[in-house]
């Protein structure tokens, strides 16, 4: 069948597209949509030629119908597009054994710049286990060997208020005497000493016995406060009382405020 746009139909009938519309409408015909593209909307032969009937208009001789050349057949794809998606497939393949590889040689690279520390055994081992001296460190220098012992630390007597509220006499030799202070044998063991540490209820002191130094050697009380030396004298050893010794003491501390 052969089908006619809107601008042939009116140039065959010798009218405009308006007038066209009201033939078409008066006939109760539509336009109809083109066979091979439904976008396209035209005339069938069969309706032109009542619309022309209709209205007495002459027809020229209509063009046959041509019928849409048979599409020739596709040519067959070259060799190398058939064989992309082997090719793909082997690429993707070769792409995931050198992410292995990378992946095996990024560890490789972090074991040499960290190696693993020995186990906990072998570190128990390690600090346990001592070399064994040689024969050059057990021999000594000369020098080692005549070098003088040091001296023994001299540690002083101590008289003490203890928290039984009495005194007590400590003897580095002898331990804990047993001297009431103020008696005839607690002045005896005073005039053998030299020296002796006090410490107190309210301070302390070194006291220090200046034969030397003093007539009938009397007695002084040192301490060190704040980078500074203070010195009291005490008096002979029948004044060392314990009244004398916490006086003493009490005055020193006060050096502290």
């Amino acid at each position: 069948m052969l089908f006619l746009s809107l601008a042939d139909a009116c140039r065959l009938l010798g009218i405009d597209p308006k007038t066209l519309h009201r033939w078409l409408a008066h006939a109760h015909l539509c336009l109809q949509p083109h066979p091979g593209d439904a976008r396209k909307h035209g005339l069938s032969e069969d309706h032109l030629h009542l619309l022309a009937r209709l209205h007495q208009r002459a027809l020229p001789t209509l063009p046959p119908e041509t019928t849409a050349p048979v599409s020739a057949a596709r040519p067959p794809l070259p060799t190398e597009l058939l064989a992309l998606p082997t090719t793909l497939g082997a690429l993707q393949a070769q792409l995931t054994a050198l992410q292995q590889q990378v992946a095996d040689l990024t560890h490789l690279l972090q074991q040499h710049a960290h190696p693993p520390g020995p186990a906990p055994q072998a570190r128990v081992a390690q600090r346990t286990s001592k070399p064994a001296p040689s024969a050059h460190s057990s021999r000594r220098p000369a020098s080692a060997a005549t070098m003088p012992p040091r001296k023994p630390v001299h540690v002083l007597p101590l008289v003490e208020w203890s928290s039984a509220g009495h005194y007590v006499v400590i003897c580095p030799q002898q331990g804990l005497l047993a001297l009431e202070p103020e008696s005839s044998a607690w002045f005896a063991w005073l005039a053998t000493q030299s020296s002796f540490r006090f410490v107190g209820r309210h301070g302390r002191f070194t006291a220090h016995h200046e034969v030397e130094r003093v007539p009938n050697g009397a007695w002084r009380a040192h301490r060190h406060i704040h980078n500074h030396s203070y010195n009291l004298r005490l008096g002979p050893t029948q004044d060392l009382t314990m009244a004398t010794l916490e006086q003493a003491a009490t005055t020193l501390q006060a050096h502290l405020t």
